[in-house]
């Protein structure tokens, strides 16, 4: 996306050997984390400032070229139909921060490299104990934060040494735990980035293995196969009918930002669902065909950018899965540990092909 040659250094080097910062920067996060429970908005006010920081007047300065000029201007493009299409001035500047945050922890994955996760790392390991609690429902028990642990995975896909295998390992236990179909389907998609098939062992215990864990989780975890009316496809059906039948304006530049969740809270039967849990039907109906039109293509650019690095492609790709039934794009905390930890990969597979 941009130039490679700069070092950590050049961007303030802000975790490699300055420890009040990398504190600050783990409070921050706690801080951010902790504040996801009230909203939302606010936590991720403090991600996109706290890592813009060192990022982006760096980046203001960087020369871009060929395919990471296409990717701005796409994602520029995005960002223009969202101002100037329907809708308040609040749900424009929200969606367009959330469609900010998976680049920025792309670049800053590219530029700081392995100091992003002494940050993040550490900050997740401390909240996720003391927050995470399993629920009761009418499917049965599940444990909260499937998003977290699998952003956590993500990084864990990005670290060297032993530790990384015991985080990583907790964190993919607790997503399988959450029996978040979507969220255990996006963490066998990461796992595959980090999977080498020319090993034999992967063959000869590996795959014995997983189908032992498959069986189990069979068994023990009903719900990751359980089917049940969650209302998603009535709701897809109805705003694809009103799509249908909408002007030609709307179909090209769409209802607007934040229209799907003001026709939601007008229906009585919509009232808990919240949100259309599709984000890349969600982009369709408030941006129209331009605006979805762009994002397919920014998508397409994002896994050309990544394909020198599998673990990168295999990143995305699970978090591009997650918005088919999710509210992916209202996860800040993880989609900023995905482009984080793709980015870190992308570095480093150009580091070892130079």
């Amino acid at each position: 996306m941009v130039e490679m040659n700069a070092k950590p250094d050049t961007v303030g080097d802000p975790t490699g050997s300055n420890m009040p910062v990398l504190l600050l920067g783990i409070v921050a996060m706690l801080v951010s984390l902790w504040l996801t429970g009230f909203g939302g908005m606010l936590a991720k006010l403090i991600l996109i400032g706290f890592w813009g920081t060192w990022v982006v007047p760096s980046i203001l300065r960087a020369r871009l070229t060929g395919d990471g000029l296409v990717v701005v201007l796409l994602l520029a493009g995005l960002v223009g139909v969202i101002g100037l299409g329907y809708g308040g001035t609040d749900e424009k500047v929200r969606l367009i921060g959330n469609l900010l945050i998976l680049p920025l922890g792309l670049i800053c994955g590219l530029w700081l490299g392995r100091d992003c996760l002494r940050v993040m790392v550490p900050a997740l390991i401390l909240y996720l104990p003391m927050a995470s609690v399993f629920q009761i429902t009418h499917e049965g028990w599940r444990l909260n934060h499937p998003f977290l642990f699998l952003g956590l995975f993500a990084l864990t896909c990005a670290m060297r040494g032993h530790a990384c295998g015991w985080i990583g390992g907790v964190a993919a236990v607790a997503v399988v735990l959450s029996q978040t179909r979507i969220a255990v389907l996006a963490l066998m998609i990461a796992f595959v980035g980090r999977v080498r098939f020319s090993r034999a062992m992967t063959w000869l215990f590996g795959l014995p293995t997983l189908i032992a864990v498959l069986v189990m989780m069979t068994i023990w975890l009903p719900r990751l196969l359980m089917t049940h009316g969650s209302g998603r496809l009535a709701f897809w059906r109805m705003f694809w009918d009103d799509w249908q039948t909408a002007s030609a304006a709307r179909q090209w530049l769409g209802f607007g930002a934040g229209s799907v969740e003001a026709i939601l809270q007008d229906l009585p039967s919509a009232a808990a669902f919240g949100a259309l849990h599709n984000d890349h039907f969600r982009i369709l109906f408030e941006t129209g065909l331009i605006g979805i039109i762009l994002w397919v293509m920014g998508w397409g650019m994002l896994i050309w950018l990544a394909r020198g690095s599998r673990v990168a492609v295999w990143i995305l790709a699970s978090v591009a899965v997650t918005m088919v039934t999710d509210n992916t794009l209202s996860y800040g905390h993880y989609l900023i540990c995905c482009g984080m930890a793709a980015g870190i990969a992308m570095r480093e597979a150009v580091d070892e092909n130079r």
